[in-house]
């Protein structure tokens, strides 16, 4: 990442010194082109409407030699016309200058044609015959002839000259024009790269942080989020482009898979830590913990309870006469039976210490409670329980039983005192039985109940 943010700033320099670069040689472009108009193609320009200005000058000039008639005025208007075709050669124009000489010449002829004529019409002149009169007249009619071709031929070429100033006014101004058109569409396109590049340079970036960045960002957080709930197992998102963001996300994978590895250890030894580990059932620490829920729930109006204490019969005697292997057969073996009632009859039994169970039975009434209590006494002495050398095991068992029955009790472990109440009561009846519901007194006596 942090590779390609150098990249990105060193297009960013590059882009920003080729831009300026450019825009200062297109401005250098634009003054040479304003230059050259400002000093050569204005003028010019001007000098050809002068030059235009002349030309119809001398075509009214060569208008007032024709139509004088006066050799005075002819010689003021010949002379006007000298100067100004004489001013033409100050221009670096060749057909204007051509032009100029080209309407002097016809201008004499014109004038040289008129003082001929008055010559011949000179009406001092001496008495002639009627032949050369006829001859004379004929001269005339030659030099006016001669003065209106000449006039005409001046009119012409002052009437081309004036177009072609026209003509090359035009090309100036179109030059001009077109040089101006250029510069504009350069600044233009010009400065339309230089702004549209940043902006799709800018939207680029935008897209490849919100993509690239963002986005494995975003994935990120959702995928702790993710673990934080237990959700660890959910497919991870796509690897980030970037090496920084790469590295985070496999941290984030890395983490996910610790948290995975935690959570079923603390959930294994949450198992381990709530079951017995000989039996399999509930040891006392979480039996207590759901006696005391539910002794809670049934305070506050819930379903009510009832608890077992169950004692294996001369259970000494087993270890002693059969071994201690032996002795932890019976106990896998009365564990496996209560697990039974635990299926059917919904109870929650735990191993409460040694020998000695107990079972947390909802919603029991008296009658029930004790028909409960009696198969599991039957099922225990029915096992067949073997030692190592093959002699079966006789099994037999003590229940104590009590029931909460609405009573506004101190606590749970009342309802556990009763039952053990109960339970040696059974033993001192002769064991192998289910002894009578048995309730502390409040002095901290046991009395039978005996509607039990």
């Amino acid at each position: 990442m942090r590779l390609v943010g150098r990249i990105a700033l060193l297009l960013v320099c590059l882009y920003a010194g080729a831009a300026a670069a450019y825009s200062v040689q297109f401005l250098n472009g634009i003054e040479r082109d304003a230059t050259t108009a400002r000093e050569q193609q204005i003028p010019l320009i001007l000098s050809q409407n002068r030059n235009a200005l002349k030309v119809e000058r001398a075509a009214s000039l060569i208008r007032s030699v024709y139509l004088a008639h006066d050799r005075k005025i002819e010689r003021q208007i010949q002379l006007q016309l000298q100067t100004l075709c004489q001013s033409f050669t100050l221009d670096e124009n060749q057909t204007l200058i051509d032009g100029a000489r080209d309407i002097a010449a016809f201008v004499k002829v014109i004038v040289t044609s008129r003082e001929a004529s008055r010559r011949l019409r000179d009406p001092n002149a001496a008495a002639v015959t009627p032949a050369i009169q006829a001859g004379i007249q004929a001269e005339i009619l030659k030099t006016d002839a001669a003065s209106a071709e000449a006039y005409q031929h001046a009119m012409n070429t002052a009437d081309r000259l004036s177009e072609t100033l026209a003509t090359d006014a035009v090309a100036l101004a179109d030059s001009m024009a077109w040089t101006i058109g250029s510069a504009a569409r350069e600044v233009k396109l010009g400065w339309t790269l230089i702004l549209t590049l940043p902006v799709l340079f800018f939207v680029l970036t935008l897209w490849v942080v919100s993509r690239h960045v963002m986005a494995p960002i975003g994935a990120a957080v959702a995928r702790l989020e993710a673990i934080s709930h237990g959700k660890a197992d959910q497919d991870a998102p796509a690897k980030p482009v970037f090496h920084e963001l790469a590295t985070i996300a496999d941290a984030v994978e890395a983490y996910g898979a610790l948290s995975t590895d935690l959570t079923r250890t603390n959930a294994l030894l949450k198992i381990l830590s709530d079951r017995d580990s000989l039996t399999g059932l509930a040891n006392r620490r979480s039996l207590q913990a759901v006696l005391e829920s539910t002794f809670e729930a049934a305070r506050a109006g819930g379903p009510d309870i009832a608890v077992m204490m169950i004692d294996l019969d001369h259970f000494k005697v087993i270890n002693d006469t059969y071994g201690h292997h032996a002795g932890d057969a019976c106990l896998v073996a009365v564990a496996d039976v209560l697990r039974l009632f635990e299926a059917s009859d919904g109870a929650t039994v735990g191993r409460f210490g040694g020998e000695e169970f107990v079972a947390v039975v909802p919603m029991r009434n008296n009658t029930s409670l004790m028909e409960m209590a009696e198969r599991m006494r039957v099922a225990i002495m029915s096992l067949d329980v073997r030692s190592e050398d093959g002699r079966r095991i006789a099994l037999t068992t003590s229940i104590g039983l009590s029931r909460m029955a609405g009573r506004a009790l101190d606590g749970a472990q009342r309802l556990v005192s009763e039952a053990d109440a109960g339970l040696y009561q059974a033993k001192r009846d002769g064991r192998n039985r289910v002894g009578p519901m048995a309730v502390l007194a409040a002095d901290g006596s046991t009395k039978r109940n005996r509607q039990a």
